[in-house]
């Protein structure tokens, strides 16, 4: 039996059987699915203590899920969860702003303005974190 251990609306944390899981919900044109990723003890506590972190998480693993071509492996996902959940301000930055003005289009700092609000044009300029 799976517990949720956190929710928000396009994302959840189940754990089961020892083993923690993030559920990504995607949506591509009309289509909507769920990702499920593997976490460790230490992504969880993250996501659910550092909101922009987990926001930026979710806004970074949608884009390229919407698109089989682009979806990623398991190597990447965890890549993107080390870079993006526990690595220095200055370096999570920099990956998003090069993923967002590279293959993403704009798509993760929109992400983030739809989601949390936040000014498209200063996620644009690399500045991520609120000062």
């Amino acid at each position: 039996m799976s517990k949720t251990i956190f929710e928000n609306p396009r994302m959840t944390i189940f754990y089961e059987k020892g083993e923690h899981s993030l559920s990504l919900s995607v949506e591509s044109g009309f289509v909507g699915f769920d990702v499920t990723i593997p976490l460790t003890d230490r992504d969880v506590a993250v996501i659910e203590t550092e909101n922009e972190r987990a926001a930026f998480l979710q806004a970074a693993l949608h884009h390229p899920f919407q698109l089989r071509e682009t979806r990623l492996e398991n190597a990447e996902q965890r890549y993107y969860l080390d870079k993006i959940l526990h690595s220095p301000k200055s370096e999570v930055e920099a990956f998003l702003t090069e993923i967002d003005h590279g293959t993403a289009n704009g798509a993760i700092s929109n992400m983030v303005h739809i989601t949390c609000g936040k000014d498209q044009g200063i996620l644009r300029k690399g500045q991520w974190f609120n000062r």
